[in-house]
């Protein structure tokens, strides 16, 4: 019975130290290289967080060069982010991941023609006239002094 109860001891304190944060330096290279972008914050991210960047710098290797690239920018654009800014980008991305597949193509594609207009153009609208600059309508005769 003691030695039950000593194995189940020391798996729990096994499980909670492979559950602690994984300190920068003792990760494998290849994810180090992977994960450069956010090593400046990789020892206070929480383990959750840590274990999903992780799983993400494992895909890293199968790439290709340009998917590397994009990688690596959208992660350091992901780390420049301010603890609100990230949460206002998950929010954005489970309201989009809502919208059904053929609306989010669409919205995809009118992004793509915003991106490729040349900056400061405002794509054309219909034309609204506002209420200051509509004349009146003359009211009827019946109605008028």
């Amino acid at each position: 019975m003691k030695r039950l109860v000593i194995a189940v001891a020391l798996c729990c304190a096994a499980s909670l130290a492979a559950a602690s944060p994984e300190p920068w330096n003792t990760l494998p290279q290849a994810e180090r290289e992977a994960l450069a972008p956010i090593q400046p914050q990789w020892d206070s991210l929480p383990e959750k967080a840590q274990g999903n960047f992780r799983h993400l710098a494992q895909q890293y290797p199968k790439l290709t060069a340009d998917e590397k690239r994009r990688f690596s920018s959208r992660l350091a654009t992901w780390a420049r982010l301010t603890p609100e800014q990230r949460e206002a980008a998950r929010k954005k991305y489970r309201a989009f991941s809502q919208i059904p597949v053929d609306k989010r193509e669409q919205i995809k594609q009118m992004v793509k023609q915003a991106r490729k207009s040349p900056a400061g153009a405002v794509p054309p609208s219909p034309v609204i006239a506002s209420p200051a600059s509509a004349t009146p309508a003359p009211l009827p005769a019946a109605t008028q002094p």
